[in-house]
């Protein structure tokens, strides 16, 4: 018996390498790159931390007057500080709902670009044609569904993790006698627990709106209802998605262990290349211009080489959410009956390859319409031989058997026929 998550693994390898290289097409790439950014294909972060040191007035020397706390300090060059009294006449407590404000915005505004993205990662790669505005367009609607339900599940999980934590703050806010060390173990893990059952839950639900997706393209159904038709498929035949889970922890492990080592390698490259091209541009830069104004220069190739870094790194990204994606699509187009996906490297006329006859279209009276056209053709033609004969072109008084001497006999065939 073959399972359909491990057969989807060499067809879904030739289709990102004739996606991606046969022809090889930079601007593709990147806009590839650009859906993977927001679908977030990237999966990790680059960026120094900062340290814990707080420069005091003894790192300026003796110049710097004493600042006492709800002071605005005199500016030695006579600068009006109007503006910045009324910064400090404004509530913190505004400015932190003002910034809270803005950050829930920018991650629902991107969540959404993220929700539609989703739609048009699936269409781009089935139709081996990326067209970012036009794609976009089409999936709005999807997306923004897609962004309600994800929405609402974060919620419901947070109520749920919140209601998991109600035993315990009575024991963590007030002084009891109760409160001991045990407790406190198991407060820990009994929140790690909630945490642990809650990722798998999410885990699923996500694998389950991942599959989804396609079908509600390709159906031209909502997302919910997608949702409902892949869990009935999954209760038909949960062991293809047991195996296509296991065989994605394992794709993931290996495609995340070799893009790991092809960025570390990248990066520490890149380093290089910049260290060299920082220290000759410094050399140059030293003749010519002032000590500020180099490191100024500086900071302004160091800006550019750190986004060329992140650029490119997103760039080689590309192929390992390319073949993932494709792995998923091709293990649908297997797993689930009906869904008829319309790959660009599909032969015209190839049959469906899920568990029922999927592809055709065409039911099995439609099918045998070529055989019923072709008999009723060959019987037409029988009859139309069979009404031609030589009698019938011979003149009536000379065929076999006529008499039209005797006009009685005449009168009485003809009479006998009208009867």
């Amino acid at each position: 018996m073959t399972w359909y998550a491990i057969d989807a693994i060499d067809r879904a390898f030739s289709r990102t390498k004739k996606a991606l290289l046969e022809p090889f097409d930079f601007w593709k790439w990147v806009k590839l790159a650009i859906i993977v950014f927001f679908v977030g294909g990237l999966g990790s972060s680059y960026g120094g931390q900062g340290t814990n040191y707080n420069m005091g007035s003894e790192d300026w020397g003796s110049d710097v007057p004493a600042i006492v706390p709800g002071d605005v300090p005199v500016s030695p060059y006579d600068i009006s500080w109007t503006g910045l009294g009324y910064v400090q006449s404004i509530d913190p407590l505004i400015i932190i709902a003002a910034a809270i404000i803005l950050l829930i915005l920018f991650v629902i505004v991107f969540s959404y670009i993220s929700s539609v993205m989703e739609f048009v990662f699936v269409e781009s790669l089935v139709k081996n044609e990326v067209k970012l505005r036009a794609y976009f367009k089409k999936f709005m609607g999807k997306g923004f569904n897609l962004l309600l339900i994800r929405l609402a599940i974060g919620l419901l999980f947070f109520i749920i993790f919140v209601l998991s934590l109600l035993p315990f703050v009575s024991i963590f806010v007030t002084e009891s006698p109760d409160f001991s060390v045990p407790a406190l173990v198991g407060g820990i893990l009994w929140i790690f627990g909630v945490i642990i059952l809650l990722a798998l839950i999410g885990a699923v639900i996500n694998s389950f709106l991942s599959l989804a997706i396609p079908v509600s393209i390709y159906r031209e159904t909502g997302i919910l209802t997608s949702f409902n038709m892949v869990y009935r498929n999954f209760r038909k035949n949960w062991q293809e998605i047991l195996v296509y889970w296991l065989i994605r922890f394992l794709l993931g492990i290996g495609v995340g262990f070799l893009a790991l080592i092809l960025f570390i390698v990248l990066f520490l490259v890149l380093i290089i290349v910049s260290l060299v091209i920082d220290g000759i541009a410094y050399y140059i830069l030293s003749t010519f211009v002032s000590e500020p104004l180099i490191w100024i220069i500086l900071a302004l190739f160091v800006l550019a080489e750190i986004l060329f870094t992140f650029a490119l790194l997103m760039m080689l990204s590309v192929p390992f959410a390319v073949f993932l994606k494709y792995h998923l699509l091709t293990f649908l187009e297997k797993w689930f009956d009906g869904l008829n996906i319309p790959f660009f490297d599909k032969p015209a006329g190839e049959p469906g390859t899920g568990q029922g006859e999927i592809g055709t279209g065409l039911s099995s009276s439609e099918q045998n319409l070529p055989e019923q056209n072709a008999s009723e053709q060959n019987s037409s033609e029988q009859n139309s031989s069979e009404r031609y004969s030589p009698e019938n072109e011979m003149p009536e008084s000379s065929r076999p058997g006529s008499d039209n001497s005797n006009g009685s006999d005449g009168s009485e065939t003809s009479a006998s026929r009208d009867f």
